[in-house]
């Protein structure tokens, strides 16, 4: 197997390679994010004779997609360096890519660290063009709007009109921004996307703003507000009005089966997960121990589930989840924190309703107070959304997911989210047959397995499919 090695750093390569004369390809990735990267490493990282691959990706750099696109210091992993390595058999890779780039840096210090969000693209690209066989890929900035079958694999359509025929293809799909709804708009409104780091640090330092939602794309937008100096007032509005929590000191992420908790339903199991807690906390371990030992059965604890419990988990647990599972740097929690205690940063729990004109400029947010009998209503110069990821694919834009569907090559996943897929990603057609050679990773399996984002689990299922399409 080929290294990556940290010991020269070639030029970052800004713009994709020539289109290809002869456009035939072992694989296709549609997607040049981290999962997309991740892929062409694994086929790349074989000995042997380089297969032949294309990734179709309209960004200039490779490995960005929206989380490692900003360029914000502010904007740190949600993990630390230690748990973050691109290859799993070797788990201190990108710590020694930190300590390359930071010599004066202690090893032990950097691998405990919440690195810079920026640092972790540059640290894909620099492990995917560091590859003896980089040359093989071909970056083709451009975007895949159709898939059809051939004989032999399958034909991509490019939105330049170019066709590419590949005899794998590969979904690397990442997450897509909910938009929000037309009826919720209103003529004038000043609206930016939390995902669109320079629309947010360009809002006026003095403007009112409110955020719709206190997920993770809140906690960028506030980062973001912050470092550029706001001064406005920040609410925060989400039906639960939950941030997400911190983490605490690095421990083991081994220990605790799930052997108890898998025959339960939802509310049981929470019970159990409390019993848990409350008795590791006792013994003076912290809490978050027990949700990260928690992480390598999340497949499992989600599929355990019959459909009316995962509705239910979806309805009424998943926030609780997602706040506990996936939490953010102490330090960013204490900017947070601090912005709250000044009384500029405000989180309302509490039902949007509606979003109306103001008279005297900008928007009128009007919510229900959550167990409130009455609407209030706010002012706000800007509205921000951050309301999550897109999961139903007949809602996500672009054109590629919706020519798949009506191809019948792939049908919505449990509970309408993701696609269907089996094995090691193979996508479900609407017959109900696997396609041995169209293949998905990362958001677009979240039905199938839950726990499907993360650098954790997209190496694991990026290594999967390269062993597939190599035949190891």
């Amino acid at each position: 197997m080929r290294q990556c090695r940290h010991d020269s750093r070639p030029p970052e390569r800004m713009t994709p390679g020539p289109a290809p004369q002869d456009p035939a390809f072992d694989a296709v990735i549609i997607g040049g994010g981290a999962a997309g990267a991740l892929v062409a490493i694994r086929l790349l990282m074989r000995d042997g004779p380089a297969p032949r691959i294309a990734i179709v990706e309209p960004d200039a750099l490779l490995a960005r997609g929206a989380a490692y696109s900003t360029d914000g210091p502010e904007h740190l992993l949600n993990v630390v360096a230690s748990r973050m390595s691109a290859i799993a058999e070797e788990p201190d890779h990108f710590v020694r890519f930190l300590t390359h780039d930071r010599p004066e840096a202690d090893a032990a210090t950097l691998a405990d660290a919440f690195a810079p969000r920026r640092d972790y693209g540059r640290y894909l690209r620099h492990t995917l063009d560091s590859l003896p066989a980089r040359d093989a890929l071909v970056h083709l900035r451009d975007r895949a709007v159709d898939v059809e079958r051939n004989d032999d694999g399958h034909n991509v359509h490019l939105a330049s009109g170019a066709r590419l025929r590949a005899a794998h293809v590969v979904l690397a799909i990442g997450n897509a921004p909910r938009p929000l709804p037309g009826h919720l708009r209103h003529e004038g409104m000043r609206l930016a996307e939390a995902w669109d780091y320079d629309a947010v640090r360009g809002i006026a330092p003095d403007a009112d703003v409110c955020i719709l939602g206190s997920g993770l794309s809140m906690v960028d937008a506030a980062l973001s507000l912050a470092q550029a100096g706001h001064r406005g007032r920040i609410r925060v509005l989400s039906r639960h009005g939950l941030m997400p929590l911190p983490h605490t000191r690095t421990g083991s992420q081994h220990g605790d089966g799930v052997a108890d908790l898998l025959p339960l339903g939802v509310r049981a199991r929470w019970r159990r997960l409390r019993q848990r807690i409350d008795e590791v906390v006792a013994a003076g371990e912290p809490w978050q121990w027990s949700f990260d030992r928690l992480r390598h059965h999340g497949e499992a604890l989600w599929r355990s589930l019959d459909d009316g419990e995962r509705r239910r988990f979806l309805r009424h647990a998943v926030r609780y989840w997602d706040i506990h599972r996936h939490r953010i740097a102490p330090q960013v929690a204490a900017m947070l924190e601090r912005l709250q205690a000044s009384g500029q940063l405000d989180v309302i729990a509490g039902r949007l309703r509606s979003i109306t004109a103001a008279p005297e400029g900008g928007s009128c947010v009007h919510h229900r107070p959550r167990h409130g009998a009455r609407d209030h209503m706010l002012h706000a110069d800007w509205i921000i959304n951050a309301t999550g990821v897109e999961t139903n694919i007949d809602l996500r834009p672009g054109e590629l997911l919706q020519a798949l569907r009506e191809r019948g090559l792939i049908i919505p996943g449990p509970q309408g989210i993701g696609i269907a897929t089996t094995g090691i990603g193979h996508a479900i057609d609407r017959r109900g047959r696997p396609d041995p050679r169209l293949m998905a990773l990362g958001a677009m399996r979240i039905g199938d397995l839950w726990e499907s984002i993360a650098i954790p689990e997209l190496r694991v299922q990026a290594r999967q499919i390269a062993g597939f399409i190599l035949g190891e």
